[in-house]
């Protein structure tokens, strides 16, 4: 596809310059800045509605405990500060969950064992929904009280 871009008069030494740098193939570099300020408009109208950049830096249980860092825009419904947990039958284990519901409505949970003094890695899964979360054994209860805490939704029904 061919587009015409416009370019002021005062910018034509940028472009020249920039054509140099890339052998003038421009639309990569175009599309990347297009892509940086896409991302940026989203993040600031995602700000508005209460979501932050979350980070998190943690070993990965589910790959060897290799630290990882992920980062996302979102905001905790169970945060790890404060996180849900199930105890085991043993009394000594407990698991801890913490939830987040991204800008583009994924639900993401993260979660880990411990047994006071030591934890045994972080797991970090992203759902398409609490309904496909809640499917998934391993966070399953996490995924219903998460929604209880956000409030169930009403299904108004046209019968």
């Amino acid at each position: 596809m061919n587009k015409t871009i416009y370019i002021r008069d005062e910018d034509i030494p940028v472009w020249e310059r920039a054509k140099e740098v890339a052998g003038d193939k421009l639309a990569p570099i175009i599309v990347d800045g297009l892509k940086g300020y896409v991302a940026k408009k989203e993040a600031e109208e995602a700000q508005t509605r209460g979501f932050e950049r979350i980070l998190l830096a943690y070993q990965d249980a589910d790959d060897n405990l290799i630290p990882k860092k992920k980062a996302f825009t979102g905001k905790w419904v169970i945060s790890p500060e404060d996180p849900y947990d199930t105890a085991y039958e043993n009394g000594i284990e407990t698991d801890r969950y913490a939830v987040a519901v991204t800008a583009k409505n994924a639900v993401v949970m993260y979660y880990w064992t411990e047994d006071g003094e030591h934890f045994y890695g972080r797991h970090f899964k992203v759902f398409p929904s609490f309904t496909e979360a809640a499917a998934d054994n391993d966070v399953k209860w996490a995924a219903i009280k998460a929604v209880q805490k956000i409030g169930v939704p009403v299904e108004e029904l046209d019968i």
